[in-house]
């Protein structure tokens, strides 16, 4: 299991309890330091007060299990505008919005893509391609996929 899963595992029931839902969780060393950041979102949007809360509550979660004996900078952000997409229920709720997608192996020789997400089900999306026109793709299949503010 990786840092992030087990991370998100730790967490999860923390995050359920103040209604926060966990967008996406990366470890990664930037400037020879490792950061965990962790992104998330809330029906009310997010704030500097809701991050230095949820920082709090999961840093005290993450302390308690230790799954990293490395020195670690924590991090709590907004997913942003440009909004990473990763489950299927991401997907449901961005529907009808325009999105870009990398997958892990080509479909018809094509390996990005960018358009309107015009459909979800199945753990599939359809994309309304700029090139390729309606583009079927598995969730699985998915390197990368985040919504998209620009033409």
């Amino acid at each position: 299991m990786t840092i992030p899963e087990q991370i998100e595992k730790i967490i999860l029931p923390v995050a359920e309890k103040e209604n926060v839902e966990i967008v996406d969780i990366e470890y990664v060393s930037e400037s020879g330091q490792k950061i965990l950041r962790i992104y998330i979102d809330h029906p009310n949007g997010v704030n500097l007060d809701l991050c230095t809360k949820m920082s709090h509550l999961f840093g005290t979660e993450i302390d308690k299990n230790d799954p990293i004996t490395e020195h670690y900078v924590l991090e709590i952000s907004s997913p942003g505008i440009d909004r990473i997409l990763k489950k299927e229920k991401d997907f449901l709720r961005f529907k009808g919005f325009n999105v870009k997608v990398t997958t892990l192996a080509a479909i018809n020789n094509q390996k990005h893509f960018k358009g309107t997400l015009v459909a979800v089900a199945n753990n599939k999306i359809v994309v309304d391609d700029v090139t390729n026109k309606i583009v079927e793709i598995e969730i699985k299949n998915i390197l990368r996929a985040q919504v998209i503010t620009e033409n």
